[in-house]
């Protein structure tokens, strides 16, 4: 995981300025405002795809401010698309105001005043979307700043959070460059369309783009079976493989490779974290009969055997 701040670098009295200073690096001034009266504490690591940045935030309850005098000042032209992961977050925007729990999305319209509070210990995955891959769409989909993005029987509600949470992790550990980036980077975008853009927009997204989204997730929920493939991904989806192949290609990367980038990025998760089960149980977990195999792929993608980086956190 790419470590980009941590606060517990500084001295307790640094923090707020250490964190507000960083942020302004990474993405644009703002005015940190610490809500408890413990030390703060937050960190932050991340990557990109295509034109879209994104950051995993971490960290004590907080809240940060853009107003009227930093928008005027710098305007980065880029909507604010949360994902929260764990915690809730109070996205505001003027005269509107959502609390987001586990699962929850919506954004802010960075070129007007607003306000992002944490009001628990939390973890959010952040992605700064220029407007200019929005397109068109851009100014009708900033009109739904500081709503819920998933209403109740939305199409995308079992899709959208898992999705978004997959991008995170790839642009965190690959930092997927040229044309697969920007096939995520459109994706991203054709989603925020269907969140925001009501029926009529949902219609207007392409069929193909849908589909590729529903077989990215059905394979991120079955990473652990040695059989997925682009054969089985069609007859999940009554299309043939030779289509399967098609879609993966358009975004930019084999659906084979896609799959085996995916197990690659769980099995690191799992092995960096402390106390957790030994190689040949994680290969076997992420779909690899052959721990050898795995470990080949491993460090293929890597650059490091599972035994290095096995409870490196």
């Amino acid at each position: 995981m790419n470590a980009l701040l941590d606060t517990r670098a500084v001295a307790p009295s640094e923090r707020a300025e250490y964190w507000s200073a960083g942020i302004a690096q990474h993405f644009f001034p703002v005015r940190l405002e610490p809500t408890e009266k413990l030390p703060f504490e937050a960190r932050l690591s991340g990557g990109r795809f295509g034109s879209v940045i994104t950051r995993s935030i971490r960290g004590l309850p907080h809240r940060v401010v853009r107003d009227m005098s930093l928008t005027s000042s710098t305007d980065p032209d880029c909507l604010l698309l949360y994902l929260v992961r764990s915690g809730s977050c109070r996205i505001t925007q003027e005269e509107r105001s959502s609390l987001i729990g586990p699962g929850g999305i919506a954004f802010q319209d960075m070129s007007r005043p607003s306000v992002f509070e944490a009001v628990s210990s939390f973890d959010v995955a952040v992605f700064a979307v220029p407007r200019d891959l929005l397109g068109a769409r851009a100014d009708a989909i900033a009109r739904h700043a500081a709503e819920p993005a998933l209403r109740e029987h939305d199409p995308l509600e079992p899709l959208a959070a898992p999705f978004l949470s997959s991008l995170s992790r790839i642009a965190e550990l690959k930092a997927p460059l040229g044309e697969e980036g920007r096939g995520l980077a459109e994706m991203l975008a054709g989603m925020l369309q269907s969140l925001y853009g009501g029926d009529s927009m949902l219609a207007e997204v392409s069929q193909p783009g849908v589909l590729l989204m529903r077989m990215r997730q059905y394979a991120l929920e079955n990473l652990g079976d040695p059989r997925l493939g682009p054969e089985q991904i069609a007859r999940a989806h009554f299309v043939s493989p030779r289509y399967v192949h098609k879609l993966f290609a358009g975004s930019g990367s084999g659906v084979s490779e896609w799959i085996r980038e995916q197990r690659m990025i769980g099995a690191f998760e799992e092995l960096s974290r402390a106390g957790g089960m030994p190689v040949a149980g994680v290969a076997e977990r992420w779909g690899y009969r052959s721990p050898a195999s795995f470990s080949r792929a491993f460090r293929q993608m890597h650059g490091r055997s599972p035994r290095e980086v096995r409870g490196t956190r």
